[in-house]
């Protein structure tokens, strides 16, 4: 048996350390080195940033050699139950949310996908009574071949990843593909994007309407329990959708309302979604660098009344123009910077205070001079876009921004 694995990367080399321990002969192929061995493979393995439509998937699949993603790979060496979760925000906090509540009800759990834990990694790792919880990507999705779950939830779609699919109805096609693939799926009611989907296998959240889950006043109610808001860590209106996906995705695996509350109760979040980094002369510093699209920035900015806004970097080809009249209500002022600098500034400028700075440090002090003299209590660092002009990705990016709080000349408290 003779696999190649496209891409050294973290899934390309997890899927390769598999393969290999089940005795499986592995070859490798990077376009840094583009030659392919001559070697009749049995299988090829796509990592992510391989496109569908990439020369080399082309040759192999023309040779009838199927191309199989790493999730794939890890379905066929796992055992026990698999939550799926994807959507175009909010996937990696629900994910987190999901495990932890499991976890935390005496469950033996594992956690990967896109959260950067490759499933290749602890797929022969899982037993008949384990779940593994796992984020999903629209990239890792369209690769399913024969991956099934026991529940699936689509948080929302909204346009992105424009710089990779032929249109956005190619890429929400590949999302709601998720739920062809799962016994049981959780979907927002409110996404007029998937107002289409319906059906007896099917729960719904909603923020705006009664559901099976859904908000009225202080409370989030779900099946057989409610739970204050005021009672829950993460604030901001995305929290709340991920909050009510999670819990009908537990309702569905079986966890009872109790077990669902204190679960929610106890989970604080993940780093660099909408994270406080601490005060500087009064000024609320918030590091939001996992937001990489134009939804994201937009649910960002909603969690707060008035804010100093830096944003820009990586151009995926995406319309900022939507967020016109949101900005001109709460951002006061807003700095940019990146690839995506003078294009955002071209949207905004006409309607609020808006500079552009060559990088992320100047575009701090910047946004920490203009929340001073403007008398705003908060600067918001939502890029909208990828990292990949200036940064590794959006955990690199987001170190940086608090490190650059920290050092401001200012009491930081």
């Amino acid at each position: 048996m003779k696999a190649l694995v496209l891409g050294r990367g973290k899934s390309g080399t997890s899927a390769s350390k598999l393969l290999r321990s089940k005795g499986w002969k592995v070859w490798f192929y990077e376009d840094s080195s583009p030659t392919l061995p001559d070697v009749s493979f049995t299988i090829a393995v796509k990592s992510p940033g391989f496109s569908r439509e990439h020369p080399v998937v082309k040759r192999l699949e023309k040779k009838g050699i199927p191309v199989l993603g790493e999730v794939e790979i890890g379905y066929r060496f796992a055992r026990g139950t698999i939550i799926s979760i994807t959507g175009t925000n909010g996937k990696s906090t629900t994910t987190a949310i999901v495990h932890h509540v499991l976890k935390n009800a005496g469950y033996k759990t594992f956690i990967g996908g896109n959260f950067g834990i490759p499933f290749t990694s602890f797929a022969d790792k899982t037993e008949k009574d384990s779940i593994s919880v796992l984020e999903l990507s629209s990239f890792q999705i369209e690769d399913l071949v024969d991956f099934k779950c026991y529940a699936s939830a689509i948080l929302n779609i909204t346009p992105d990843h424009l710089n990779r699919y032929r249109s956005f109805e190619e890429y929400a096609s590949v999302k709601v593909s998720l739920v062809k693939r799962s016994e049981i799926s959780v979907v927002n009611f409110d996404d007029p994007n998937l107002s289409g989907i319906k059906g007896d296998n099917f729960l719904f959240f909603s923020r705006k309407r009664k559901a099976d889950a859904y908000v009225n006043g202080d409370f989030i109610y779900y099946p057989g329990g409610r739970l204050s808001l005021s009672r829950l860590p993460l604030k901001g209106v995305h929290n709340i959708e991920n909050y009510m996906a999670a819990a009908l995705l537990l309702f569905a695996f079986g966890l009872g309302s109790e077990e669902i509350a204190e679960g929610l109760k106890s989970f604080h979040g993940l780093p660099h979604r909408t994270e406080f980094v601490g005060k500087v002369s009064g000024i609320s510093f918030y590091n939001d660098s996992k937001s990489t699209n134009v939804d994201s920035l937009r649910k960002a900015v909603e969690s707060f009344k008035n804010v100093v806004l830096i944003a820009g970097g990586s151009d995926k080809g995406l319309d900022f123009s939507p967020l016109i009249s949101l900005f001109k209500e709460r951002v006061s002022a807003a700095v940019f910077i990146g690839e995506t600098g003078e294009k955002l500034f071209d949207t905004f400028s006409p309607f609020i205070p808006s500079f552009l700075e060559e990088n992320l440090e100047s575009a701090v002090k910047k946004a920490f001079s203009l929340a001073l003299d403007l008398a705003v209590d908060t600067v918001l660092f939502s890029p909208g876009c990828a990292s990949f002009d200036m940064f590794k990705n959006f955990e690199e990016r987001g170190e940086r921004f608090k490190s650059i709080v920290k050092k401001l000349e200012g009491t930081f408290e």
